[in-house]
């Protein structure tokens, strides 16, 4: 029989890793370990649950928030591309960037609030079936920071809190058996 037990830590260990992501060097391989930990926890909740949604939800808003970020890292490289060939010395140069860039920071900015989004969806998916509410405080707090990162930075903070309170929300995952009902 399945438990949560599993779940519990890889889904715990995935968000902190994620967190620690951020640190030099190594931590793109954290992340990277982090994201992995995730899927296959949200795979198994979809499972155990029986609603692939939760899975669903939590792949569309990776694809979405990660092709945001390829997206604009492209159209940056090939934004620099002219003011490498030209040098600073033209005057033209400089709006022609500064446009570039507001636009690639609106498209990641646009696709992370969409990605965030789905990601709410996943963690209130989540939150309905376990009746944990710090999946869904988890998902408020990734949402309205992406929303709030353009206005402020401490949108980024938010953010940054969405996911410990997510860390905290899957170590307090009950240990029980499919037919116990979750209290």
């Amino acid at each position: 029989m399945p438990q949560l037990s599993n779940e519990k830590i890889l889904g715990g260990l995935g968000s902190i890793f994620i967190i620690l992501g951020f640190i030099p060097w190594i931590g793109w391989i954290l992340g990277i370990a982090g994201i992995v930990l995730l899927f296959i926890t949200m795979n198994k909740l979809s499972q155990f649950f029986s609603d692939k949604n939760i899975f669903n939800k939590f792949l569309n808003g990776f694809l979405i928030s990660i092709t945001g970020i390829l997206i604009g890292a492209i159209w940056g490289i090939f934004s620099m591309v002219p003011m490498m060939m030209e040098g600073p010395r033209h005057s033209i140069i400089l709006p022609y960037f500064s446009f570039r860039l507001i636009f690639i920071f609106l498209i990641i900015y646009i696709l992370n609030i969409v990605g965030m989004y789905f990601y709410r969806q996943c963690f209130n998916l989540i939150r309905q079936y376990t009746e944990i509410n710090l999946f869904k405080l988890a998902g408020d707090f990734m949402f309205w920071g992406a929303v709030a990162v353009i206005a402020f930075g401490l949108g980024a903070i938010a953010i940054l809190v969405g996911w410990i309170l997510l860390a905290v929300a899957f170590f307090s995952l009950p240990e029980h058996n499919k037919e116990e009902k979750i209290i």
